[in-house]
């Protein structure tokens, strides 16, 4: 399928950060074959006039637990340790892998809509997430996870069979080995997580430095912060993207920096837990890539990467009492390209780029909250919303258009089997 985007406001997230307004996209299959100012000359199987419209990269959102969006709503107005320990730990020991394959749907439901065309997700039953990308044609990553009740030999062989039965070669999902955090994992296992990486070749990803609580408690147990407890195990001696990276130092940054480490932002998630708000500005000062996640919808309520955008701007202004710092144009290409380099794909996406993967949306400047047109990079980060997204494209697919879904599966289907399935939850954890 060869498609024509034309008469379109093109944001190419490239180098020079290049803008077409009178700006041309043309796709062959599942790659980007043009990027410029209007002109003839291809031949396209569906021409789609944008009327001014935003065209740009994909939104790449860096840390998400998908499967847990059944539970939204389910533990408000509350900390860190009483929201996962409390409340949603108890009501995963009902979750089943069916359960988490609808809810990972709603996920991607919720993100095409909003331009989100790329996930990293960390969550267990790995199987029912790997086949909800593999039925919608969702571009993403699967965490893999080192887990903490098996001796050194036990881990390794669990962690390999699941690898092996999760490989299938889909050109869309890549993997990471992983560890929910150094508080969730020994010594020992953190050294499995770096040993696994090196052998199979695959990055690395972790909670790091979320709550002071978690900072405290590694200080007082190693005498070491968690950034140079894990640097001196060499956990950063391969590929990593931490997310959080609330409470840092100036050596932790530094140590990020030595070891070109990614940090994924999660705004939403820790303002509204209280835990902190990330020195973005300050990483970014230092060279260290930032990118964009939204964290699980149990402690942000949604996978918005508007809201997302929003935040990492204005939180760094109110921070370091500075209105000018964190333009608009910076946030846009941690949420692209920031995100591409933190899951290992700047080769491939975050940017409109001739030859790269066709992960493309369309952003609507029809509505009052465009109006009148000025500077609509800046409209993009402080008056956008996902309901200006009128088109998801992820490998040339189209996967949402103008209130319709193209995912694999009715949209209506996902609503009521992931109502049925929290019900059924509460219902057995007599939170009804």
């Amino acid at each position: 399928m060869k498609t024509r985007f034309y008469n379109a406001y093109v944001i190419t997230c490239d180098d020079d950060f290049t803008i077409y307004e009178n700006g041309e996209v043309w796709v062959d299959d599942d790659k980007i074959v043009y990027v410029g100012e209007a002109k003839d000359g291809f031949m396209a199987d569906k021409q789609i006039n944008c009327f001014g419209d935003i065209i740009m990269p994909g939104f790449v959102n860096t840390h998400a637990h998908l499967p847990m969006q059944i539970f939204r709503s389910l533990a408000e107005n509350t900390s860190f340790n009483n929201c996962w320990y409390d409340q949603i730990r108890p009501l995963e020991e009902f979750l089943k892998p069916e359960h988490s394959f609808w809810a990972t749907m709603l996920s991607i439901a919720e993100m095409v809509r909003g331009g989100t065309t790329c996930v990293l997700n960390n969550y267990f039953h790995q199987q029912a997430p790997l086949l909800a990308f593999e039925v919608s044609k969702m571009r993403g990553a699967i965490h893999i996870d080192v887990r903490y009740k098996l001796n050194k030999e036990e881990r390794r062989h669990d962690w390999e069979n699941r690898y092996a039965s999760l490989m299938k070669n889909n050109p869309l999902v890549t993997f990471f080995v992983s560890t929910h955090s150094i508080i969730s994992l020994d010594e020992a296992g953190l050294i499995d997580c770096t040993y696994l990486a090196k052998k199979y070749n695959l990055p690395q990803t972790i909670h790091l430095c979320e709550t002071l609580d978690e900072v405290g408690t590694c200080e007082k147990n190693t005498g070491k912060t968690p950034v140079k407890y894990l640097e001196e195990l060499g956990f950063f001696d391969y590929p990593v993207t931490i997310a959080h990276g609330v409470h840092v130092d100036k050596d932790d940054m530094q140590i990020f920096k030595d070891h070109n480490v990614n940090v994924s932002i999660n705004m939403s998630s820790n303002l509204k837990l209280a835990s902190g708000i990330a020195p973005i500005y300050t990483y970014m000062q230092k060279g260290i890539n930032v990118s964009l996640g939204t964290d699980s919808v149990t402690s942000n309520n949604s996978l918005n990467m508007f809201k997302e955008m929003f935040l990492a701007s204005t939180s760094q202004k109110v921070l370091f009492g500075d209105a000018s710092i964190m333009p608009a144009k910076d946030v846009i290409l941690m949420a692209t390209r920031g995100g591409a380099k933190a899951m290992f794909l700047e080769d491939k996406i975050g940017q409109l780029k001739e030859g790269y993967q066709a992960d493309i949306i369309r952003i609507s400047i029809s509505e009052p909250n465009w109006q009148p047109h000025t500077d609509l990079v800046s409209h993009l980060v402080y008056a956008g919303s996902v309901n200006d997204v009128v088109m998801t494209m992820v490998a040339g697919n189209i996967l949402y258009e103008k209130g319709s879904y193209y995912i694999g599966r009715p949209i209506e289907k996902i609503y009521s089997e992931c109502q049925n399935a929290i019900d059924e939850i509460l219902e057995k954890a007599n939170r009804k």
